[in-house]
């Protein structure tokens, strides 16, 4: 891989291929307060550093993905010690039982996003955590299930539109539960 090899190019290409996805990433999941552009800088700054890491036989979409999801957390983590440093103790007890029940939430969600995957299509499904849990790329799965990468590319697609759409169901459902 050119990267390994110091080739800026070859950088330059990664980061004009993928950085509006990162950014679009970034801005479905991280809180408004957190800038995108500000995330995408460091996220690629991360792939600069880390291009020994970088798997050429494994999916580079999951590897990116996955530093752009610890960033965010990063950042939420770096808000946090700030008000914690500027507030004191008292939000640090507040914290520690949000964070109890923050892993409740975390659990609950990773239910309902089970289910949702289970609301999908039998081959549907199969195509998605193929690619997004076992890092198999398009070219894999469609040669794996006998079916072309244009069939994959709108199956994860599909799936992924779902998803969104069914989370932003969820979380307006809280909303309304919530503010009243």
């Amino acid at each position: 891989m050119r990267l390994k090899a110091n080739d800026q190019l070859a950088f330059e290409i990664l980061f004009y291929r993928y950085k509006n996805k990162v950014k679009g990433f970034v801005s479905q999941l991280a809180p408004s307060q957190i800038d995108p552009d500000e995330i995408v800088q460091k996220v690629f700054i991360k792939i600069w550093l880390q291009k020994d890491k970088i798997d050429p036989k494994k999916n580079f979409s999951s590897f990116l993905f996955v530093i752009t999801r610890n960033e965010i957390v990063d950042q939420i983590r770096s808000s946090v010690y700030k008000k914690i440093y500027f507030m004191g103790d008292d939000l640090l007890v507040d914290l520690e039982i949000e964070d109890a029940t923050g892993q409740d939430a975390q659990k609950d969600m990773e239910q309902q996003i089970e289910s949702l995957l289970q609301k999908m299509p039998e081959r549907r499904r199969q195509i998605f955590e193929l690619s997004r849990f076992e890092g198999l790329s398009y070219k894999k799965i469609a040669e794996n299930l006998h079916i072309t990468e244009n069939t994959v590319d709108t199956q994860i697609r599909n799936a992924l539109n779902f998803l969104r759409n069914e989370i932003r169901k969820i979380r307006f459902f809280i909303l309304l539960v919530f503010s009243k």
